[in-house]
């Protein structure tokens, strides 16, 4: 995120290395004030979603767990998912909450100014750290484990896509070596592209005149915007179209094949011939173990397909325009925005594979299933 540039005369510093805050409103679709009460209206709608992320993705842990998800490939898939969109939801919680912070203090300076404002007055201190800072540390963790939680997504609908072509080919494709080592190295390439833009923010100790205090105040090198556009560029926009453009593939074969599947099925309830050709076929279709996870997988992609549309078309905007905003106050409403698509896709994904674990835990038939097929 660029740094904002104000004046001394809007209450703060001139240094360009410290990050600012923009309280001029003219040329924008919404002013300062309306900007700041949007962007609280949507931290306290997301703080109750960004808690039940957090209770369903534990949920998720707990009954992966009690599986044996590390004697399972898909199981443990699921399961490391549960802990990368858990990561997610903490970071978003950290993101909301230094909106907030932010948006307290923007409304204090806001009431402050005019001729009503007393020179020298010490202003009220919502955060001892700049909550800027803290907005774009969460943020960095979120795009780390946005990342990870991408990629696992797009390997297990790919997996699950090959599975429903070739059953006996790809059914056991899914193994735990392969699984640890996908997630590995997708969260530490999402590492490794975040550390150098990471890398150019800092905090040191300021004295803030929008507070007429001293505390811990973030500073962005001036090369931080460069390596951001750099890596927005080569690894985010290419994962994030290539995601999109794959799911939508997957989703049509994996619903063909859940169709051939159940006229399979249907045909041979139908008809009790046992003849060798029957019992052949019958092997190339997928068990009922399959089906399930075809059926969640399907309900997975479609849900991040449709919640990632709007954060990709926000950042093609963005590059294509980089004008483009809604207010004046970007440093916390852009990426506070860019990234309410990603937190309602993880809440509302660990929300329904919750679900769906909880009823394969319940189900003695199903785990009966699940032992058999291992």
């Amino acid at each position: 995120m660029a740094p904002l540039q104000t004046s001394a005369a809007q209450l703060v510093g001139k240094s360009p290395h410290n990050a600012t805050m923009m309280l001029s409103s003219g040329g924008y679709l919404l002013t300062t004030s309306q900007m700041l009460f949007s962007l609280e209206i949507l931290s306290f709608i997301q703080i109750p979603i960004c808690l039940l992320g957090l209770i369903s993705n534990i949920i998720n842990i707990k009954v992966f767990l009690a599986m044996n998800a590390f004697n399972d490939g898909v199981t443990l898939t699921f399961l490391l998912l549960s802990v990368s969109d858990f990561c997610v939801c903490c970071s978003s919680l950290g993101l909301v909450i230094a909106t907030i912070i932010s948006s307290e203090e923007a409304k204090w300076l806001i009431s402050l100014r005019g001729p009503s404002a007393t020179p020298g007055k010490k202003l009220y201190m919502f955060s001892q750290i700049d909550p800027f800072f803290l907005s774009t540390f969460s943020i960095g963790f979120l795009q780390i484990f946005n990342v990870t939680t991408i990629v696992i997504t797009f390997y297990l609908a790919l997996t699950r896509c090959l599975c429903v072509v070739r059953p006996l080919k790809f059914r056991n494709v899914v193994s735990v070596k392969k699984t640890l080592r996908v997630v590995a190295i997708s969260f530490i390439s999402a590492l490794l592209t975040r550390v150098p833009i990471m890398g150019h923010t800092g905090i040191s100790m300021t004295f803030d005149l929008r507070i007429n205090a001293t505390r811990p105040r973030m500073w962005i090198h001036p090369r931080r915007e460069i390596i951001k556009d750099i890596v927005w560029a080569g690894f985010d926009m290419p994962l994030c179209i290539a995601a999109q453009i794959t799911l939508p593939v997957c989703i049509f074969i994996m619903l063909k094949g859940l169709t051939s599947a159940a006229k399979f099925r249907t045909q041979a309830m139908v008809s009790n011939d046992s003849c060798p050709a029957a019992q052949d076929a019958g092997k190339e279709k997928l068990n009922q173990k399959d089906i399930r996870v075809v059926q969640q997988m399907i309900f997975v992609s479609i849900l991040f397909i449709v919640c990632n549309t709007p954060k990709l078309l926000t950042h093609i905007g963005t590059t294509v325009e980089p004008e483009f905003q809604i207010g004046a106050w970007q440093f916390c409403a852009s990426p506070n925005m860019q990234h309410d698509s990603t937190r309602l896709h993880t809440c509302s994904m660990t929300a329904r594979v919750s679900t769906h674990a909880v009823r394969q835990r319940a189900s003695p038939r199903i785990q009966h299933v699940n032992a058999r097929s291992r």
